[in-house]
C-alpha cells in the first residue's frame, strides 16, 4: 500500500521524527507535535515517532504528553525508535524512515553533525534549535551540496533565540511606513521566587561558541559571503 515518494521512492513510514524526545528540550517538542496532531488542523492524521537511547523514557515522555493533552494515550500512530548519535547505523535507519528528523540533541557543535549526515546521506530534511554560528555554518559548507543533490532541506536556527527575532524584524519590517535600516533588539529576563537557573547544553554552547570565535571567523573566510549592505546611519553596538 505504500504510495509514491519523493521521485518515486516507496512511502516512508513517518512524517516527522523527534530525536531526542525524552530530553530537556525534546519532551516539549513532543508535547507541541501531539497537540497539533491532535487539533484537527493538520490535512488527515499524522504518522509520527519519537527517538532516543531508552525505550522507558520514550514511552514516559508519551505518557506525560498524553496526560497534559487530557488524554488516556497518543495512540498506536506515534512509533518508538531506539537510537544513539554515536552509532552512525541507528541514525540512518531512523533517517531511512521519516520525511523530518526534528533534532533536539545539543549541544549542536558536538552531537549536531552525525544527524544532519545520516538526514543528507538517507533523504530525510532535518530541523533543529541550534543557535551556535559554527556549527551551523560548518555544516552549511559540507553538506549544502550534497544536500540540495537529495532534494533535502537542513534548517537550523529554530529556537527561541532565533524564530522570535526574525518574526519580529519581519513584524516591524511590515508594519513600519517606511524603509526599516536597522534594527535593535532587547531581552529583558525575569525570574519567580526560586530565582533562575540557565540548562547545561545551553551553557556549554555558549562558552564553547565564545572560545571559538577565532575558528567561526575562518569559517566565515571559506563561505565568502558579501555582507548584507548598510542602508541609513549603522547603529553603535552596545
Amino acid at each position: 500500500m505504500a504510495a509514491g515518494g519523493r521521485d518515486g521512492e516507496p512511502e516512508r513510514p513517518y512524517e516527522l521524527v523527534v530525536l531526542g524526545a525524552s530530553g530537556f528540550t525534546g519532551q516539549f517538542v513532543v508535547e507541541e507535535v501531539a497537540r497539533a496532531a491532535a487539533g484537527g488542523a493538520l490535512r488527515g492524521p499524522l504518522r509520527w515517532a519519537v527517538a532516543g537511547r531508552s525505550r522507558e523514557k520514550l514511552q514516559a515522555v508519551l505518557e506525560r504528553a498524553a496526560q497534559r493533552l487530557g488524554k488516556a494515550a497518543l495512540g498506536a500512530e506515534v512509533g518508538v525508535l531506539l537510537c544513539d548519535v554515536g552509532d552512525a547505523g541507528s541514525l540512518a535507519a531512523v533517517a531511512r524512515q521519516t520525511r523530518l528528523v526534528l533534532n533536539c540533541v545539543g549541544p549542536y557543535r558536538f552531537f549536531g553533525e552525525p544527524v544532519v549526515e545520516a538526514c543528507v546521506e538517507n533523504g530525510a530534511s532535518c530541523i533543529d534549535i541550534s543557535g551556535e554560528p559554527q556549527f551551523l555554518e560548518g555544516m552549511y559548507l559540507k553538506y549544502n551540496e550534497k544536500a540540495a543533490g537529495k532534494g533535502v532541506y537542513i534548517i537550523g536556527s529554530c529556537g527561541f533565540d532565533s524564530i522570535p527575532a526574525d518574526m519580529g524584524v519581519l513584524y516591524t519590517r511590515d508594519k513600519l511606513k517606511g524603509t526599516l535600516t536597522a534594527v535593535e533588539s532587547f531581552l529583558t529576563v525575569k525570574s519567580g521566587p526560586e530565582g533562575s537557573c540557565i540548562h547545561d547544553g545551553t551553557w556549554k554552547s555558549a562558552v564553547y561558541g565564545l572560545v571559538d570565535q577565532d575558528n567561526l571567523r575562518k569559517l566565515r573566510k571559506k563561505i565568502g559571503h558579501a555582507p548584507v549592505p548598510v542602508v541609513g546611519a549603522k547603529l553603535k553596538r552596545r
